[in-house]
């Protein structure tokens, strides 16, 4: 299953960072009013992805503004969308229900890119704030990172074929990998225990292009017989170097 979703790096010129992202198309809510409109408020962009295995569709709310306009379901991702800086409170409920499955603080610094994780099993859910922060892709090469979702498998690393070194460093649940540079090629992944060697999961012939960012999000459960809610791997376009 690929997901895939749109955002600028924080590189360079920041001002010209913030001038390309409010010239994209929003999948969400804006959680500035009249934020084109001079003028402008200091601002954030935040990505948000369910990583929740059993967790309800959901309701986001920093502080009071409520962030999707349609529930957000497990391996589903908000695209970068504009927030307020500072100390914000995010809440997370039930679709269309008054009661709340997590309530978390971040400090939202002014023009950073973040993208942020529900993750864990329902009972024990938590979320995850990460600046983005890349170096801009070639026409001949991408950026890639991992993150490690998958709150019943252990310690992993990211291995591609046709690379004598792993993309990632060992990670364990609730860890997010640096991004790294790989060629664009087509390559067979595959997520590798560190304890034993063995692989848990791979997926052949996957094409990586060049004057992208990819996120490889390590999602669900080992164990469990629900098929929705199994351990996948998932791959997300972060940027488009156009």
């Amino acid at each position: 299953m690929i997901k895939s979703f749109i955002s600028s790096p924080r590189f360079k010129s920041k001002w010209s960072l913030v001038a390309t992202l409010i010239g994209l198309p929003l999948l969400v809510s804006g959680c500035l009013n009249n934020f084109d409109t001079p003028p402008a408020q200091p601002a954030a962009y935040i990505s948000i992805y369910q990583g929740s295995p059993d967790a309800p569709a959901m309701d986001i709310f920093a502080n009071q503004n409520r962030v999707n306009n349609q529930p957000l379901n497990f391996a589903e991702v908000l695209a970068y969308s504009p927030f307020y800086v500072g100390e914000r409170s995010f809440r997370f409920s039930s679709f269309n229900s008054t009661t709340t499955l997590l309530q978390k603080d971040f400090t939202i610094e002014q023009d950073a890119i973040y993208s942020m994780f529900v993750l864990d099993r329902v009972a024990d859910l938590d979320a995850i704030l990460i600046e983005d922060e890349w170096t801009l892709p070639s026409a001949d090469s991408a950026q890639v990172r991992m993150v490690h979702l998958s709150p019943d498998t252990g310690e992993v690393f990211l291995q591609f074929s046709n690379l004598s070194t792993p993309v990632t460093n060992n990670m364990n649940f609730g860890d997010d990998s640096n991004f790294t540079m790989v060629k664009k090629n087509t390559y067979n992944v595959q997520v590798k225990s560190v304890a034993t060697g063995e692989v848990l999961l791979s997926a052949n012939d996957v094409q990586i292009n060049g004057n992208r960012v990819y996120t490889f999000v390590l999602r669900g459960l080992a164990e469990t017989t629900n098929q929705t809610q199994k351990m996948d791997l998932q791959l997300i376009t972060n940027y488009v170097n156009f």
